[in-house]
């Protein structure tokens, strides 16, 4: 029983420095992680909307009218420009973060595909203006599928990137009413 007692305590000592030493990093690191992503989304919002700075965010009063979409809502900003939707939908490598623009008319100003782990040259084409200038104009009434020209093999990310503005369409039509 004794040949048992130095080695447990030997790795429970390690597992406790290593854990103490994961904390103090989390401790120090999480600060400027915090920081940068939300300078890189006011930068994004700031693409999107044009013009719309300062942003009010009201996620909270919207994501408490439980508007049911294909796409998740993860943040909404309001300027006197319009509104700024963050959605996150289901793409080929996982969840896809999309800032949507939506002008008073309700029209798409514009979007930005956010951090994503879509595969490089292939879904990752969702981020280049050629794709993503395909949205602007649009509206609620548009059938967004028939307008956008899809990503030769990127199906499942084109797919993601549609239903998350046509879910900030719906969101912003009930907001708006």
């Amino acid at each position: 029983m004794k040949k048992y007692i130095a080695p447990v305590l030997s790795l429970f000592l390690i597992t406790l420095c290593v854990v103490g030493l994961l904390a103090l990093t989390n401790r120090f690191t999480k600060g400027p992680i915090e920081a940068k992503e939300k300078e890189e989304a006011e930068k994004a919002m700031n693409t999107v909307l044009p013009g719309g700075a300062p942003f009010t965010d009201i996620s909270e009063k919207v994501m408490n009218l439980n508007i049911n979409t294909k796409a998740k809502l993860k943040g909404v900003s309001k300027s006197d420009k319009g509104y700024v939707f963050t959605m996150v939908a289901k793409g080929y490598g996982g969840e896809m973060v999309v800032f949507v623009g939506i002008n008073n008319e309700g029209k798409v100003e514009n979007i930005v595909i956010g951090d994503n782990d879509e595969t490089p040259n292939i879904g990752k084409n969702a981020e280049l203006p050629e794709f993503t200038s395909q949205f602007t104009g649009l509206t609620m009434q548009d059938n967004i599928p028939d307008k956008i020209d899809y990503i030769t093999r990127a199906t499942v990310t084109t797919d993601a990137v549609i239903s998350a503005v046509g879910s900030a369409l719906a969101i912003h039509a009930e907001v708006v009413k």
